[in-house]
């Protein structure tokens, strides 16, 4: 748990807009988990409570309870002393990622196939036109996890996009810093990822159990060859 008094020691090489509107806890929560994902806190650095509240001209509870969510969400880890710092993602964590992925999607596109409405998938497919006009590669990375997310509550499994809800955050953390580290080409990625998708739309249209949870197998295995790019 982290501890409200705890000192602050460093500096953050960033700065948060303060938050002025009225759900201030899910401004902070999404404030927070933005920053995180797009690099402003490289991983590993500390996220000071007073800090933060400081700077968002928050108080610190709202900042306090955003940073047990991001805990949660496993994109940030508290230490024995309290302190909450940006998680690093290792070999053994994307593995983890993989295999869940690997668990949990598959089972969600043949529900989907079975139970997704029409503007289920009219909202797909709005996704890969939107990927096909994206123009930076955060933009490919965040309409991607959200083509995911939309494929896992069309399932309307409730547990399952619990589950989905915390492992989503990570693996958009994931391909965000990939882009960042090795500058994949933008338009060869941007094409790749609309051709998969479509391909995914396709077989979901189909209303084939089998045919959906084969080619999300497929495209999960396909994303299993970009791990390697983040190991040191």
């Amino acid at each position: 748990m982290p501890k409200s008094d705890s000192p602050v020691a460093e500096p953050f090489r960033t700065s948060l807009a303060p938050i002025s509107r009225r759900m201030v806890g899910d401004d902070v929560l999404d404030a927070l988990r933005d920053a995180v994902i797009d690099g402003k806190f490289p991983p590993g650095e500390r996220l000071a409570e007073g800090v933060l509240a400081n700077e968002m001209r928050v108080s610190r509870a709202p900042v306090r309870e955003a940073l047990m969510q991001l805990e949660r969400e496993g994109l940030i880890s508290f230490d024995q002393r309290g302190t909450a710092r940006v998680r690093e993602l290792h070999t053994e964590d994307l593995e983890e990622i993989y295999t869940l992925r690997l668990t949990l999607e598959p089972w969600a596109a043949r529900l989907a196939a079975e139970r997704a409405d029409e503007t289920s998938l009219k909202s797909l497919d709005a996704n890969i036109a939107a990927t096909t006009r994206a123009k930076t590669l955060s933009e490919v990375s965040r309409l991607d996890a959200a083509f995911h997310e939309v494929v896992v509550r069309a399932s309307g499994h409730k547990r399952l996009a619990q589950c989905w809800s915390g492992l989503g955050q990570q693996v958009l953390m994931w391909l965000m810093r990939m882009q960042r580290e090795h500058q994949a080409v933008t338009k060869r990625t941007r094409e790749q990822t609309a051709e998969a998708h479509a391909e995914l739309l396709r077989a979901l249209r189909s209303r084939s159990g089998d045919e959906a949870a084969a080619a999300m197998h497929r495209h999960i295995i396909d994303w299993r060859e970009w791990l390697p790019l983040q190991e040191k």
